[in-house]
Parts: C-alpha cells; structure tokens; sequence
C-alpha cells in the first residue's frame, strides 16, 4: 500500500468537488470547440443538456440553477439569439413562453453529452464502476442536504 500522501487528501470537499467539475468543463469545451459551439454561455451546456434527456422545457430555470430570474432570461436570450433555442409563446397559458431546441441545439447537447460520456469511462476505467456507482450515491445524498441546509446544529 502506497504511503505517500495524496495531492488531495489536504482539500476541502467544497475545492475537490470544483476542480472534479473542471474535469467535465474542459472536456465539453473541447467538443463544443470541435464542432463550432464556441459560443454557449456558461450555463448553457447544462440547460440544453437537460432539454435533450428529459424532454421538454424546465419548469424554472432560475431555482434549478440557483440563479437569479434576471440571469435565467438572459441565458435563455442568449441561448435564443446564438441559435440554440426557439422561444415561444405557450397556448395554453400566454402570460408564459415555452421553449424547445433547434436542431443546433440538440446537436451541442448530443456533443455534450459525448464529452461527458467519455470523461465517465474514464473515471470508471480508473476506478471501477462499483466506485463510481458508489460516489454517484455520495453525491446525490450531498446533494439532498440542500433541503436540510437550514438546520441549525
């Protein structure tokens, strides 16, 4: 067993979660950069990717992605002006706009989703898929402790 210390034995989660996520963001970029995508706002990867695998439109983006209202419009205008997403009005609720992806849009979310497809056999590769299973486990209950975050100790 090795008993040298490892480089991220030091980090705090909040860090290595981050510099974990650059991982994802890079390999996305590269794709994105490959097939003329170089123009996604930060966001946008995300909000197209969610369109494409669950199918229609999110239910607000502002509170999924922890965003203010005024920056969800502009990611979506962007994402709109840039050519990625049709905006329109909905039929049955007009005080509401309905959005769906163009053909440019799916396909970065299908490059996207390629990019992050591969950064996960890798990950796999390295470490196994029982220990992928396992911090896909980790991290959803992480994630689930948004809920409790107001509890005081």
């Amino acid at each position: 067993m090795n008993d040298e210390k490892q480089w991220h034995e030091d980090l705090i989660l909040p860090v290595l979660l981050a510099e974990a996520r650059k991982t994802y963001g890079r390999a996305i970029r590269k794709s994105f950069a490959a097939e003329g995508f170089d123009d996604i706002p930060k966001l946008g990867p995300r909000l197209l990717g969610g369109m494409l695998r669950f199918g229609g439109q999110p239910d607000d983006i502002a509170k999924d992605f922890g965003i203010s209202k005024q920056a969800a419009s502009k990611l979506v205008d962007a994402l709109v002006v840039r050519g990625y997403l049709n905006r329109s009005i909905d039929p049955d609720d007009r005080r509401r706009m309905k959005l769906a992806l163009t053909e440019r849009g799916e396909a970065a979310a299908k490059a996207s989703g390629v990019a992050t497809d591969r950064v996960d056999r890798e990950l796999e590769q390295a470490v196994g898929p029982k220990a992928v299973a396992q911090l896909r486990e980790t991290l959803g209950t992480l994630a689930e402790l948004r809920v409790t975050e107001s509890r005081t100790p």
